[in-house]
């Protein structure tokens, strides 16, 4: 394709790109590929598609709602022993409940949950039988090559196979590495979003929308990469925000529950704050009491010293008396004047 052409001839802009999944859970690092996978499913029609590891089924879930949207004649499997594994971890049963329940509510009609190995599975499946297998494991480069290469005799001349965490170089991953080896003897997409998904065109019969966007690739790679990360990242960001929404609902509550406390801790200083004023104009009155109390003890021990200087004058006074009383009565002219008035008291008597 010229650089003048526009890259829209090669893809046709319909509803299938704006898929919204119904179910979306976690881990959520399929997100991103939700609306290539529908719109795979739909324009490819499968007439089986497998998937190999399945998890809580956001990926095989997808697909479903797909199949049954479009109504398409597709037969569905998931094949895992929903035990878990090295990379993505052991979990209960809860996982496997959780989904069937969800699962044969909805897609029981054309679709089934096969708990366990993907070699047990095998025995199931006649040799080129599988329209679309979705490759998603261990995955470690000899688990998926294992995947693959036992799983190969299964496509049909229409095969073509996703594999997902290409784009992941850690923890013992090795995806990348046998994507590596077979993209180069098979036309292919390849993502780098969403930790990477191989797209892999095994089957020589290949529909026209998927072949006419395998040829965009090959000359407009990173278009067709932005176009369908630009349409993952509304459901990234979906995720994200569901996966944000308990966080944002706990912070408010918290900050609900600070609110509270705020307002309990503002009553309690107001509560304070007017007991403190009670307990200070207490205070100041008890004060008062008692300064109107030092000052009457002042003025009751002024009045006693008062008294006190008194009495000791009175006091000064009587013996200064009982002096002159006792010289008087010591005195010449009063010992000189006893007769008289002897004389004087038998007089008084006598005219009693």
């Amino acid at each position: 394709m010229s650089q003048a052409e526009t890259p829209s001839s090669c893809l046709a802009l319909d509803e299938d790109l704006l898929f919204e999944p119904h179910r979306i859970v976690e881990p959520s690092s399929w997100a991103g590929h939700v609306p290539f996978g529908a719109w795979l499913v739909a324009k490819h029609a499968p007439r089986r598609l497998v998937e190999l590891g399945t998890h809580t089924g956001f990926s095989f879930s997808a697909f479903c709602q797909t199949v049954q949207t479009k109504g398409l004649d597709t037969e569905c499997y998931a094949v895992d022993t929903w035990q878990g594994d090295e990379h993505a971890g052991r979990y209960s049963d809860t996982i496997f409940e959780e989904l069937s329940a969800y699962h044969d509510k909805r897609y029981a009609g054309f679709s089934r949950l096969l708990r366990m190995t993907f070699d047990d599975a095998l025995a199931y499946f006649s040799e080129g039988s599988v329209d679309l297998l979705h490759i998603d494991g261990l995955h470690t480069y000899d688990a998926v090559r294992h995947d693959f290469e036992t799983w190969l005799p299964k496509l049909s001349d229409r095969g073509i196979v996703l594999f997902h965490d290409t784009n992941v170089r850690e923890r013992g991953f090795g995806v990348w590495q046998l994507w590596e080896e077979l993209s180069g003897r098979y036309p292919h997409i390849a993502f780098d979003h969403s930790n990477g998904l191989g797209v892999l065109l095994v089957g020589s019969e290949i529909g026209e929308s998927v072949h006419a966007l395998a040829k965009c690739y090959a000359e407009r790679p990173a278009w067709v990469r932005g176009l369908f990360a630009q349409l993952g990242g509304r459901i990234e960001n979906e995720c994200e925000i569901r996966r944000l929404r308990p966080l944002n609902e706990a912070r408010g509550r918290a900050l609900e529950e600070r609110e509270e406390m705020l307002i309990l801790r503002d009553n309690a200083i107001a509560e304070l704050q007017s007991a403190l004023g009670r307990q200070e104009r207490h205070a100041n009155d008890l004060a008062r009491q008692e300064e109107a109390t030092r000052q009457q003890l002042e003025a009751s021990r002024s009045s006693q010293q008062q008294l006190q200087r008194d009495h000791d004058e009175l006091k000064q006074a009587f013996e200064s008396l009982q002096q002159q009383h006792q010289q008087v009565l010591g005195s010449n002219s009063w010992k000189l004047t006893q007769p008289l008035r002897t004389l004087m008291s038998r007089l008084s008597n006598s005219r009693s």
